[in-house]
């Protein structure tokens, strides 16, 4: 059996369950738990499935590797991993090019693609919202509400825009796609990844900004706070 970048699959049952997160070291050969650091990742928590499968970036495992894909053009990388017993607790040291993430084994369940991850209650009524209703257009993207500084750029944002119909109808706009998705008051929700992300609509300097909490892989399966998208109402937009 493969798994991606064509290698084979060897079992290793001491790998098998969920691993979180503990910290870094910035040596990639790191072998202790000497000079750990604490920062964010990017994910809190690592599952390794049985048979190798993959699940959101991470593309399958075989003893001693894990491969990631970060989407787009981007190759799949393949990291080495190696479990280190220390004061008799098990630790995953998972070696990239500059650094070592480390992470402690939770547990050692047999977790299943289709009911990992966190998902929430989409099972909402339409409450309508008139200030939410017309295009928005993204225009950033924040760790926190109060870090968005208004300000002239060109980045193009994964997802370019939504835009708020009546009766909850809700149309995202992303680089390559376009999702139907719902809304109510305070929530969009999708159903593709059943998530329901709350957002707020504060006015900055005269203009309508919204905020909406990115419920994203990161959040679903890798255990984060969510970021923030930022939207601008879009001119001649619906009030």
């Amino acid at each position: 059996m493969k798994i991606a970048n064509g290698m084979d699959f060897v079992n290793d049952e001491r790998v098998v369950g969920k691993w979180g997160f503990v910290g870094y070291i910035e040596d990639p050969e790191a072998k202790t738990l000497d000079n750990l650091l604490h920062g964010n990742i990017g994910y809190k928590e690592i599952y390794f499935l049985p048979n190798g499968e993959p699940y959101w970036i991470f593309e399958g495992w075989t003893k001693g590797y894990l491969t990631i894909y970060l989407g787009g053009d981007a190759p799949i990388y393949t990291y080495k991993y190696v479990i280190r017993s220390i004061d008799c607790k098990d630790y995953l040291f998972f070696h990239k090019e500059d650094h070592t993430e480390v992470f402690i084994k939770e547990n050692g369940k047999v977790y299943s693609k289709e009911t990992l991850g966190k998902h929430d209650n989409i099972d909402h009524p339409f409450v309508e919202d008139e200030s939410a209703h017309g295009k928005w257009n993204s225009v950033g993207y924040v760790e926190n509400i109060e870090d968005f500084i208004p300000k002239p750029e060109d980045t193009e944002y994964y997802l370019k825009s939504m835009e708020f119909k009546d009766e909850g109808c809700l149309v995202q706009q992303y680089m390559d796609e376009v999702w139907n998705e719902k809304w109510t008051n305070g929530l969009v929700i999708s159903l593709h990844r059943t998530t329901a992300a709350p957002y707020i609509i504060k006015e900055i300097n005269g203009e309508k900004y919204m905020f909406m909490e990115w419920r994203m892989g990161n959040y679903i399966y890798g255990g984060c706070k969510p970021d923030y998208y930022v939207f601008r109402k879009e001119e001649g937009a619906l009030l």
